[in-house]
């Protein structure tokens, strides 16, 4: 008669982790391996490593015919991580192992030939995933009533992290089924972490580097520092346009520096998604958020991910932290356009043949564009170029070269709609030595630290800091997100101000402000308000906005 056995095992789609039921027949034919359900070439040559591990560990393969099916059949299975329930599955079928052994337990683990489990890849995620797909069906809440789950020692610290369940862990083959069948053994396989705890911190490998870049070290342009110090309190995009060696890029990097920590279950979605790029998965305390910066020649795939199977890109492994793009004219206009609907939904979505995943992605872009090609479109009024026969001489560059129509198609390369959803714009002129001492931002941001109570003698990151955390939870405990993330419904009624009726906004959208435009400037008010300390949004918070969204135009065809 056939002998048919079940072992049930994981899939990673994306960051959920979806139940796979491996079903193994044993009937009588010619010898043969039959491997069915969506495998993709890795599991496909994972056939001979289960013969070889079960030969080496002691076990007798069936010389009859072998069909295994992987379910759901039309789920891709790409993992490493189903050897190990096969190889039981073959066991149980065998009647080499009682199918009472493994009830209750989800199999994953890769085989070497010698019988040796190895780990497998993206466990932190396999982990997360499980452990979420559990509480969306309501099962085992508490930690003794949740399936158990088997990994290899490699993998069984980051599956540990992820988990909130029992997990076993055996170094081979052999080892694994002598522990199954004798109860008594059964608690050696128990992993338990002396290094870690569930209520400490977690970090991301992702994370940017300690910094030495402070916000007291910038000097000059205190708008632009006004407008990240906004920018961290409210979660908001920011826009820095100037000429080269103006300070942005030193600002961008300083960003990390006043960004609160995310949460943990921020936390939770980076290190799984590092776990995707086969990054390793640590759990030192985290101070700073992910800083991601990736070059301006990355690809559409680099940038939003994707691949067969979906992998995240770095506006994914930004999430929770800053995805930094300098020179952002640079980069592909097709590859910008596609940042329009992840810079609003907060996630990316993507989808290819039969593969399809959707990743989180709510990153705070900061950008740093020069204001045309030559850089100097914000300095003097446009000249020729000096007659200078001696080519050795330096030349003064505080002027623009651009033709008017090498000037708008240079600007051209950041559409309407992808600007428009940058709640904060910038401009950012070269810095005088006047400039240089003269600092109105802290004179500002005073009255903001006497509100909330934060003693300094100057803005420093520190300062900044402690404000943006105590703005970030008034925000998530009046209405349950930033202020950044509030939709144009829940405008009205969490800040009172409505476009149609206020007169400085009817203003705006006269001067050709779009209504997503206009939007923005309300939420980056209420941020404004919220760093003051005020209750609802006056007039100064709304002329502070506007002044922090106003690009002015280097158009000279008029």
């Amino acid at each position: 008669p056939m002998q048919l056995a079940r072992v049930d095992s994981l899939a990673l789609l994306g960051l959920n982790a979806i139940a796979v039921r491996i079903e193994v027949q044993i009937a009588r034919g010619l010898p043969a391996f039959h491997l069915v359900g969506l495998p993709a070439a890795l599991v496909r040559e994972s056939r001979e490593r289960v013969r070889a591990a079960m030969t080496q560990s002691g076990f007798v393969f069936p010389q009859q015919r072998l069909t295994v099916n992987l379910a759901p059949a039309d789920l891709p299975k790409d993992s490493n991580g189903f050897e190990l329930p096969i190889a039981l599955g073959i066991l149980v079928a065998s009647q080499q192992l009682p199918a009472s052994a493994i009830e209750g337990i989800v199999f994953l683990g890769e085989l070497s030939l010698g019988g040796q489990l190895q780990a497998v890849r993206a466990s932190f995620a396999l982990g997360l995933g499980f452990a979420r797909s559990l509480e969306q069906r309501g099962l085992g809440a508490a930690y003794q009533s949740r399936p158990i789950l088997c990994v290899p020692p490699a993998s069984a610290a980051e599956c540990a992290m992820a988990y909130d369940g029992p997990v076993w862990q055996a170094p081979d083959l052999r080892a694994l089924c002598e522990s199954l069948i004798d109860e008594q053994a059964r608690p050696s396989l128990a992993y338990a972490s002396v290094a870690y705890s569930k209520s400490e911190p977690l970090a991301s490998p992702l994370m940017a580097p300690a910094t030495t870049q402070d916000l007291m070290d910038l000097k000059g342009n205190p708008l632009a520092k006004f407008a990240a110090c906004v920018a961290a309190s409210g979660g908001h995009h920011l826009l820095l346009v100037g000429p080269p060696g103006c300070g942005k890029t030193m600002l961008a990097q300083t960003m990390a520096s006043i960004m609160p920590a995310p949460s943990e279950t921020t936390q939770r979605e980076q290190m799984a998604m590092a776990s995707l790029r086969r990054s390793r998965v640590v759990h030192e305390t985290m101070q700073q958020p992910v800083f991601r910066q990736p070059h301006h020649s990355a690809s559409m795939t680099a940038l939003c991910g994707g691949g067969s199977p979906p992998r995240p890109g770095e506006i994914s492994l930004a999430h929770g932290g800053i995805l930094f793009l300098d020179e952002l004219t640079e980069f592909d206009p097709r590859v910008l356009e596609a940042l329009r609907e992840p810079l609003q939904a907060g996630s990316m979505h993507l989808a290819k043949g039969t593969h399809s995943a959707e990743f989180p992605a709510r990153f705070q872009l900061v950008a740093a564009s020069n204001p045309c090609a030559c850089g100097f479109a914000s300095g003097q009024a446009q000249a020729s170029l000096p007659n200078t026969p001696d080519s050795t001489q330096v030349m003064r560059r505080d002027f623009c070269i651009c033709s008017p129509e090498r000037l708008r198609r240079y600007q051209g390369r950041i559409s309407g709609p992808l600007r428009d959803r940058i709640d904060l714009q910038v401009q950012w002129p070269a810095v005088s030595t006047a400039q240089l001492e003269r600092d109105w931002a802290f004179d500002l941001m005073s009255a903001m630290f006497q509100a909330h109570a934060i003693k300094t003698e100057q803005l420093d990151s520190a300062a900044a800091k402690k404000l943006a955390q105590l703005c970030r939870a008034l925000q998530l405990k009046r209405q349950g997100q930033l202020n950044a993330h509030l939709q144009a419904a829940q405008l009205l009624e969490v800040t009172g101000v409505d476009p149609q009726t206020d007169p400085l906004l009817k203003k705006l959208a006269s001067l050709g402000f779009s209504q997503r435009a206009l939007h923005a400037v309300i939420r980056v008010a209420q941020s404004i308000a919220d760093m003051f300390g005020i209750a609802r949004i006056d007039e100064r918070c709304l002329a502070l906005a506007s002044q922090l969204r106003r690009l002015p135009s280097f158009d000279r065809s008029t």
